[in-house]
């Protein structure tokens, strides 16, 4: 088996065994047929993702092992058997035979607590899975929205090099080989070259996006992708307070790190045991040469006179939680931040394309059709029609790079909410 289907193997095998514990889809991605080509939509490609990516599988693994974790959490150690022949000589032999066990017990509740630990890191793993997720889902809807730029920019170059090519044919056929404005002719096959280069360009650049949204989903790079059939529509009216309300109760980061301070809670609480020793228990057989077997008991425990180390364990413990609750603290307050900037940041997008939409793309448009009208007419010089045509252009893919801004700042603001908007 080849690498490429011992990667596809391993991701299906983790996906069937972890993903239970990984965000759930959309109703957009459910809907999505599992047959169509992926790449069409962004919810095709999220749905692609979750079945095939790696980097999902490893993070549920993870999770899956902290949750197991917990099973083994406040076991018992094994128990110590010993086998002991005492008075050994040449003449006698073997004077008694001794056979014990020994078990150490777990008192004060301190099994209970480590359970409790380790179930509160087996949360922070999960949380931790679900960051990753919601993570990689951002930027995967990131990348298609450039993927859609990338494939409406190489429909924008075809459309010039046509318009081009129409006037270089015009020109052909009003001046032909004369030497009469053979300037413009010439100035026309430039143009037609540059388009042309432009054409090649534009289509590297599609490429590169179909490569790396394939590397996201966990395909190899040349996989093919449906051609996307546009932008995704982001829902309107959203406000700043309720993003950040749905983020501070589901971003998944922020509640890895509530789940930390339950984990260092219970630390806390396991050190402040540490002056409380466990018990061993034990039994001994003991048989004679000579009959008489008999038994023993045993009951132990450890004194705990190093305080300065427990003193020491428990102050770490202390800071430790100390810690926890702050990182908790800033990555409320952080999140709180990054979401009102990615709010004010994508408004401010919005607004931009409404102005390239209403006012900067019609008066591109009407510069170009003044200026063919003109230059038929034999009233405009051709470097203004190529001029215009131009400005066409850089004004159509500037809306293209807005387009793509908006997209990315509306999938950080879901992924910092921990779910769709």
């Amino acid at each position: 088996m080849n690498r490429a289907g011992r990667i596809i193997r391993l991701a299906t095998l983790g996906a069937a065994t972890v993903l239970p514990w990984l965000p759930s889809a959309s109703a957009a991605e459910r809907a999505t047929p599992r047959a169509a080509v992926a790449g069409a939509t962004v919810e095709s490609v999220i749905a692609l993702a979750r079945r095939l990516s790696p980097e999902l599988v490893a993070a549920a693994f993870d999770a899956e092992a902290s949750r197991h974790a917990v099973d083994a959490a406040g076991a018992l150690a094994d128990p110590t058997v010993t086998f002991e022949a005492w008075d050994v000589n040449a003449r006698q032999g073997i004077g008694q035979r001794r056979l014990a066990i020994e078990q150490e017990f777990k008192l004060w509740g301190r099994q209970g607590l480590e359970r409790d630990v380790a179930r509160a890191e087996a949360n922070v793993a999960t949380h931790k899975a679900r960051a990753t997720a919601a993570d990689l889902i951002a930027r995967i809807k990131t990348v298609h929205a450039e993927y859609i730029a990338a494939n409406e920019a190489v429909s924008l170059s075809l459309q010039l090099k046509r318009r081009v090519t129409e006037l270089q044919e015009l020109l052909e056929a009003r001046y032909g080989s004369t030497a009469v404005d053979q300037q413009d002719v010439i100035r026309g096959r430039i143009e037609v070259a540059t388009a042309d280069v432009d054409i090649v360009r534009r289509q590297g650049d599609l490429k590169a996006a179909a490569a790396r949204l394939n590397a996201l989903v966990g395909r190899p790079a040349l996989a093919i992708l449906a051609t996307p059939v546009g932008f995704r529509r982001i829902k309107p009216g959203i406000t700043i307070a309720t993003i950040q309300a749905k983020a501070r109760a589901l971003n998944p980061a922020l509640a890895a790190s509530t789940g930390e301070v339950g984990a260092a809670t219970g630390a806390k609480a396991l050190t402040n045991l540490n002056y409380y020793p466990n018990l061993t228990l034990g039994a001994r057989y003991v048989q004679r040469p000579s009959g008489g077997d008999s038994g023993e008991f045993l009951v132990g425990f450890k004194l705990p006179l190093q305080f300065a180390a427990k003193d020491a364990e428990q102050r770490a413990a202390a800071s430790r939680l100390g810690a926890a609750h702050a990182r908790s603290d800033a990555a409320r307050l952080r999140l709180d931040g990054e979401v009102a900037e990615t709010w004010f940041g994508l408004e401010a997008t919005r607004k931009a394309i409404r102005i390239h939409e209403t006012r900067q793309l019609p008066q591109a448009r009407q510069s170009v059709e003044t200026a063919r009208s003109g230059f038929q007419a034999g009233s405009t010089d051709l470097s203004i029609v190529f001029e215009a045509e131009r400005r066409l252009r850089t004004v159509h893919l500037d809306l293209l790079k807005l387009k793509v801004e908006e997209q990315t700042k509306h999938a950080e603001l879901e992924r910092m909410a921990g779910g769709s908007l």
